[in-house]
């Protein structure tokens, strides 16, 4: 079992030395981009007369004139709508603009970007705008000697944002399976996975606390980096399955039936996770959680490749 678990780290250790090459990464990029089903930077209409079930796009602009069933997702791009739409309408930093002839069966959901709605139109459910940039920025961080550190930390927050793309990118393009059942373990065994998170993180702690007073000698030197080194493993796998669990989960919530490629429903929950651990106060222990839970899991399933690696075997 300890040889099997080695390899499993040596594995997801590879995960991040690929990072270091540009052109693995071109390459990576391409082939995932053939098998997902979200539009990335293009133009997307829907005519007059015409149905679509469900629009999901990337730093696009999206037009519907017709009807779409169910949603429209997008993140950054616009949001124009002469039609209908059977649910939902959610931009994530999008311009939205609701015209005069449109109606929305259900929400119109706009976090990031601007809300232009024009009189006349029809948005049967509620209506939700929570501005950022400077105005959101503005009201996080007031005016004065926070402000300098209201700008770093959310720059170090888009500098995250952009490497874990890309930790994403690999990590469930590589194993998709395993962080499939991270996730699964996530709602199913919540509060067991937040607990081991929890003393896992306090255990971990210690001893890189204890490997840096040992540093004085020469043992404590590699213990330190090889704590550190598996410490940004478990956390980089164990953010991945969490941001796949609250993707589905959202994707779930509006409606959606056929989730997008596994690399596409991360990447759309880790957007919301950096998105909530911007806000203020609430933000702070959002941040703890997934740290927790994403630990947790990370153990808890050794690493996707088991339920629960503590159940006594039969």
């Amino acid at each position: 079992m300890k040889a099997k678990s080695n390899t499993v780290l040596i594995f997801v250790t590879l995960i991040i030395l690929v990072l270091a090459s540009s052109s693995l990464l071109s390459a990576g990029w391409r082939k995932i981009s053939a098998q997902s089903d979200p539009q990335f930077h293009r133009e997307i209409t829907v005519a007059a007369g015409e149905t679509q079930k469900n629009i999901l796009a990337f730093k696009s602009r999206v037009q519907v004139d017709g009807r779409v069933e169910e949603n429209v997702v997008v993140f950054g791009g616009e949001i124009i709508i002469n039609g209908e739409v059977g649910q939902s309408v959610v931009g994530f930093g999008t311009r939205v603009i609701i015209k005069s002839s449109a109606v929305v069966n259900e929400d119109v959901v706009v976090l990031g970007g601007t809300l232009e709605k024009e009189p006349g139109c029809v948005v049967k459910g509620d209506t939700v705008f929570f501005p950022t940039g400077r105005k959101l920025t503005g009201e996080i961080f007031k005016k004065g000697v926070f402000f300098p550190l209201g700008t770093i930390f959310l720059a170090f927050k888009l500098i995250s944002l952009f490497f874990g793309l890309l930790l994403i990118i690999f990590v469930a393009g590589l194993f998709p399976r395993q962080v499939n059942l991270a996730a699964s373990r996530i709602q199913n065994d919540f509060w067991p996975v937040l607990g081991i998170g929890f003393l896992s993180q306090i255990l971990f702690f210690g001893l890189v606390a204890l490997s840096a007073l040992l540093m004085f000698i020469l043992i404590g030197i590699p213990l330190f980096f090889i704590l550190l080194s598996l410490g940004m493993i478990i956390k980089i796998f164990g953010g991945t399955a969490f941001s796949y669990f609250l993707g589905q989960s959202f994707l779930r919530a509006l409606g959606v039936q056929k989730m997008p490629h596994i690399i596409w429903t991360s990447i759309i929950g880790l957007v919301l996770a950096t998105f909530f651990s911007l806000l203020p106060m609430v933000g702070f222990l959002f941040s703890l959680v997934i740290g927790f839970v994403g630990w947790g899991v990370a153990i808890r399933t050794r690493f996707g490749t088991t339920e629960n690696w503590f159940k006594h075997q039969s």
